[in-house]
């Protein structure tokens, strides 16, 4: 399958789905000689002003930061740029920075979840399927998904 785009980004959470999507991602930039980008949003309560410290917070993104970058370089991936931003929710972050950054495609991972029944997506991921501009792609779990340990 030839990937037509130049450009994707990668929204990540550290979470092992996050990692596994971002791995996948390497692979398909790779391939298609694509920028690839990562992602961390760090989310600022409505109580805090926006540029509130968070050391914990900065501290988790910048090591989630560094293992994705560890990922980048493992999967042999040129200038993979990693980022983290503050903001109120992350759906719309992430929809801005894709907008910003003009890219094309955007590879979310997300946890297999059931809900009454019924597989759901969470609110970051609906809000970027319903308003991101660009291409997006979903990684969904299996039910049974492997641990990265």
């Amino acid at each position: 399958m030839k990937l037509d785009t130049k450009r994707i980004l990668v929204p990540v959470n550290g979470e092992p789905v996050s990692e596994r999507t971002f791995r996948w991602a390497c692979r398909l930039a790779r391939e298609a000689k694509a920028e690839l980008h990562a992602l961390f949003v760090i989310e600022v309560p409505l109580e805090l002003p926006l540029e509130a410290e968070s050391s914990a917070a900065v501290s988790d993104g910048e090591e989630i930061l560094a293992r994705i970058e560890a990922i980048g370089a493992e999967e042999k991936v040129k200038g993979l740029q990693a980022n983290f931003l503050r903001a109120r929710h992350a759906g719309p972050a992430i929809v801005m920075e894709a907008e910003d950054r003009v890219m094309d495609l955007m590879i979310l991972g997300i946890p297999y979840r059931k809900r009454f029944g019924a597989s759901t997506l969470g609110p970051t991921a609906t809000y970027v399927l319903q308003n991101a501009a660009c291409r997006v792609m979903f990684w969904r779990d299996s039910a049974s998904a492997p641990s990265l340990s």
